[in-house]
């Protein structure tokens, strides 16, 4: 049954050239109990057929570390995926959302894959463009099917996309270079995996702590993420700021490979393992994602957390560029984070999708 719940996106998305099919080991993993995330949550999940045939599915979350953050329980949906049907959609919205009210929740919001940290929001615009790499696609009219249930907008999420030779301003340049000789900008470091692991969850769950939906990496969870992005990508992708010999800041460059799978539908065996691999070596994507940009709170707000954001985000790009990455989305960022959507519009930066996450009072 896993099977065909994972198989149905693949029916579903048949006709739209945009869609990229995650791939199964990945889907399999987060789905697995195994999983960190179950640490903490617990899940449900809906499949439904129309003569035997897979036409829609849903998951429903409650998680223990996401309770605590929130003066209401809320519960999560997610995974959802449906054919054009408003009666099959509001019969798994009714049976999710039966499903938190059971386990004392009275708000459901979504849709997370499964966590506000995996893949989460629902597509508004752009669906001709293929998604990078961990982030979502839908169709067009999904917004329609949860609105009609009576779902309503909690926050949007902005994709930025650019160059990645964009130049900062005159402004931006006097800080860096005031502030240069102060910060080391370094990468992490393989032999010591383990402390820059740790040290990189300090900092997310500091930095990201007052962010709308924070729900915080567990150790466990952000070990697991580690070594599934290193066994692709190599460390100089990830960054670490230390000023005064603590780690304060980081950020991340994850190479666009949904631009080297679209035609694995998901599979990496017998050879799409080959296949990847070659072409990561020989083919390279030539897009990138800039993401988990973060500094500590206690840098947040003034000069010198400023110019760590500006030398962070100048260390990664020409990583980039060096390896032929020439354009880049950076996601996601909250609709208003006005500091850091202001800063990537005036390096040249365009919003170019917005991924919405709804909300519905439980009765």
């Amino acid at each position: 049954m896993v099977r065909k719940f994972l198989q149905l996106p693949h029916q579903l998305y048949a006709d739209d050239p945009a869609w990229i099919a995650p791939l199964v080991i990945d889907q399999l993993d987060k789905l697995s109990p195994k999983h960190p995330y179950f640490e903490h949550a617990e899940a449900r999940f809906w499949l439904a057929f129309k003569d035997t045939q897979p036409v829609a599915r849903i998951s429903a979350q409650v998680d223990q570390l996401q309770a605590r953050s929130d003066c209401d329980k809320v519960g999560c949906f997610g995974n959802f995926e449906c054919i054009d049907d408003h009666q099959l959609a509001a019969q798994l919205f009714t049976a999710a959302e039966n499903w938190l009210s059971d386990r004392g929740c009275q708000r459901v919001r979504g849709p997370f894959n499964l966590s506000i940290n995996q893949e989460c929001g629902l597509l508004l615009d752009n669906y001709a463009q293929p998604p990078t790499i961990m982030m979502g696609h839908s169709r067009p009219y999904y917004p329609a099917l949860l609105e009609q249930q009576h779902y309503l907008k909690v926050k949007d999420l902005i994709a930025w996309w650019n160059r990645s030779d964009f130049e900062y301003t005159p402004a931006m340049q006097r800080l860096i270079d005031r502030y240069q000789a102060r910060v080391e900008i370094r990468n992490i470091k393989p032999k010591q995996f383990s402390s820059d692991i740790e040290s990189m969850l300090d900092i997310f769950n500091d930095a990201w702590i007052n962010n709308w939906g924070f729900v915080p990496f567990t150790k466990n969870e952000f070990f697991h993420l580690g070594k599934e992005l290193l066994q692709f990508f190599p460390a100089r992708y990830f960054k670490i700021a230390e000023y005064q010999g603590q780690a304060v800041g980081m950020i991340a460059l994850l190479p666009n490979i949904n631009e080297l799978i679209s035609d694995l539908r998901g599979k990496l065996l017998p050879f799409g393992w080959l296949k990847l691999l070659w072409r990561m070596k020989f083919a390279p994507p030539k897009t990138a994602r800039m993401a988990l940009l973060g500094i500590k709170r206690e840098y947040q707000n003034n000069m010198l957390g400023s110019a760590m954001v500006f030398m962070l985000m100048d260390q990664i790009r020409k990583e980039g560029l060096a390896d032929g990455y020439y354009e880049h989305e950076m996601s996601w960022v909250l609709e208003d984070n006005e500091r850091l959507n202001k800063m990537l519009k005036s390096i040249g930066g365009r919003p170019y999708k917005t991924y919405r996450l709804y909300e519905k009072v439980l009765a």
